[in-house]
């Protein structure tokens, strides 16, 4: 019984009537008490403030010599205003405390020492409410011609107490006649809501039974109706979802097939059971009508044993194959374990997972390989320095001018050291995101104006001949100006170094669309050739490793300008003929999607 529903709903509704009822009397009670103390306390306060004709009546009767049966008689004329009563009671007591005269002579001879009367006693307005206190008071200090008395007023607070008993009997029949209601209410309450859940729950139980045609009948528009309505459509719904439960394999099947990773299911006897697209044109022709388990590890020259003692139903457990290379792929390989049902039979079979990460091993391989190209780059200019510092040490007469000779073979180690440092900094904090740029809107017109200038001095020495053409109109361009006069001084320079002495180098803008510009800087220079074309962006790649070291670069430059040229949204493409020249294309779009970093 406790545990169905027509109890739970009885209980609920019991217990919130009986929680609303004892609330409500608590709250009622308690503004009660609150009322009747704050009321008593503010027209206390008033009646004897400094500035009330009570206080002025209570100072002039003390200068009289009779001021006892002054303040006596004063008092018993203000019994009304001060609500005098069988419950509340005024006292006229000396500046010790002792009792004088008052409305109630035996309860004056045993006044306790109240906070509120210790506090007028010492000359100051005991007023003070306590809480959970049985009584009220308020005492007050009345002082003239060197005299002294408190006036004490105390309020037992039966009356309130009465009312309060009165209150608490009507709360009390209120709750009992509340709860008769409540629990007939919430038995047709009940009753109401059970009768259609039992209903689902037969329906539920056909269902389970396998028959679907039987509906629920809906006899309103409630929740429970809606229930009911929800739980036929759910009827509708599964009988449909099992209709189509062969297509939906269907589907299933065609999303393993087009997966990127290679898949193949192998039976418990080591048949193919499902093998997708992917795996079909890793393997090729390998794959034949009898390839199976066997013939799929052996294709891979893995090590991996059946513990199985029939090899022709291998059980191989969960495991992880890394690094396979086939056909020029590296290839990481997941084994496990599955369930399929064959003939209305559940067996046990195993499926190979096939990663192609032969890009991650690029990458891993490139990683390796910049760190050794940079303990290289570092290591050359240290031996340099170390060999120049050792020869000074070495020969302490050595003339001046050699030693001037090898202090700057140091210094522009050092500066190349510096360079490369400054150089992989950029990279890191255009790898991690953390470069800052400075985004503006500027005349790329003026821009290309500036750099050729800064070129030119350069050019000259080595008698090239270098031009700057902007085709009109060209727009304004949005982007960080530093960073991309940063790529176009780095290409210039190396079409200056790189171009025999009395070359031609060239600068043309122009714009391409709406929303980009084209920047081509051409050289008729010694030219790259082809197989080192396509690796020309790679971090330290150089294409005469001793002819750029003699000229002092690092191989990070054009790294560098590919980077901020791509963070632009941008594009660059170098084409070059190897003794007939190069040509870079930069395109930039006219906003660049870059935010400035103090955005």
């Amino acid at each position: 019984m406790k545990k169905s529903l027509y109890f739970k709903i009885i209980l609920i509704l019991v217990l919130f009537v009986v929680t609303v009822i004892v609330f409500s009397g608590v709250i009622l009670l308690n503004n009660v008490t609150s009322y009747y103390m704050l009321d008593f306390y503010n027209r206390m306060e008033e009646l004897f403030d400094d500035n009330s004709k009570l206080k002025s009546d209570l100072s002039r009767a003390m200068e009289n010599e009779s001021y006892k049966s002054d303040l006596k008689h004063l008092l018993d004329s203000y019994s009304g205003v001060l609500g005098i009563d069988d419950y509340r009671n005024f006292y006229i007591l000396d500046n010790t405390g002792r009792y004088i005269d008052g409305t109630d002579d035996e309860l004056g001879q045993s006044l306790e020492k109240t906070p509120n009367l210790i506090a007028a006693l010492s000359g100051k307005d005991g007023s003070k409410m306590q809480a959970g206190s049985e009584f009220a008071d308020y005492a007050t200090r009345i002082t003239a011609n060197e005299r002294s008395v408190v006036i004490y007023i105390k309020d037992s607070m039966d009356e309130m107490q009465r009312f309060i008993w009165i209150i608490f009997s009507i709360v009390l029949q209120t709750m009992v006649l509340s709860l008769i209601f409540a629990i007939i209410l919430s038995f047709f309450l009940s009753k109401a809501i059970t009768s259609p859940i039992r209903n689902i729950t037969e329906s539920a139980k056909q269902l389970r039974e396998g028959d679907f045609e039987h509906d629920i009948e809906i006899y309103s528009d409630d929740e429970i109706g809606m229930l009911s309505a929800t739980f036929n459509e759910m009827k509708a719904a599964l009988k449909s979802t099992l209709d189509v439960a062969s297509d939906e394999r269907a589907k299933l099947e065609t999303v393993f097939t087009y997966l990127r990773d290679a898949v193949i299911a192998f039976t418990e006897d080591g048949r193919v059971l499902h093998i997708n697209k992917s795996a079909i044109e890793l393997f090729g022709d390998a794959y034949t009508p009898s390839f199976n388990v066997n013939s799929f590890i052996s294709l891979l020259n893995t090590e991996t044993d059946s513990p199985a003692s029939d090899k022709s139903k291998p059980q191989i457990d969960p495991l992880i194959e890394s690094d396979i290379m086939y056909n020029g792929r590296v290839l990481d390989i997941n084994f496990g374990n599955i369930k399929y049902n064959e003939n209305n039979k559940t067996h046990d079979g195993l499926i190979a997972v096939i990663h192609d990460i032969t890009g991650r091993y690029e990458l891993e391989r490139s990683r390796r390989e910049f760190v050794a190209n940079v303990s290289h780059e570092m290591r050359t200019p240290l031996t340099s320095i170390r060999g120049a510092c050792e020869t000074m040490l070495q020969d302490e007469n050595m003339p001046e001018d050699f030693r001037r000779v090898f202090l700057n073979m140091a210094l522009t180690e050092c500066d190349r050291m510096t360079n490369i440092v400054s150089d992989l900094l950029t990279l890191s904090r255009l790898d991690n995101k953390k470069t800052r740029w400075k985004i503006s809107t500027y005349n790329i017109a003026d821009s290309l104006k500036h750099v050729t200038d800064v070129i030119r001095v350069d050019a000259q020495k080595h008698k090239h001949k270098l031009t700057l053409s902007v085709v009109p109109p060209m727009p304004e361009i949005s982007a960080d100006r530093e960073r991309i006069e940063q790529v176009l001084i780095n290409i210039l320079s190396n079409s200056v170094k790189y171009t025999p002495d009395g070359g031609q180098v060239s600068v043309q803008a122009s714009k391409r669309d709406e929303n980009t510009i084209e920047i081509v800087i051409a050289d008729n220079g010694i030219g790259i050739p082809k197989e080192d074309v396509k690796r020309i962006f790679e971090r330290f790649y150089r294409v005469e490793k001793s002819r750029t070291s003699e000229t002092g670069g690092t191989g990070l430059g054009l790294a560098i300008a590919k980077e901020i040229v791509n963070a632009h949204a941008g594009d660059i493409v170098i084409d070059s003929e190897l003794e007939k020249g190069t040509k870079v294309t930069i395109s930039l779009p006219i906003k660049t999607p870059l935010k400035s970093s103090d955005d």
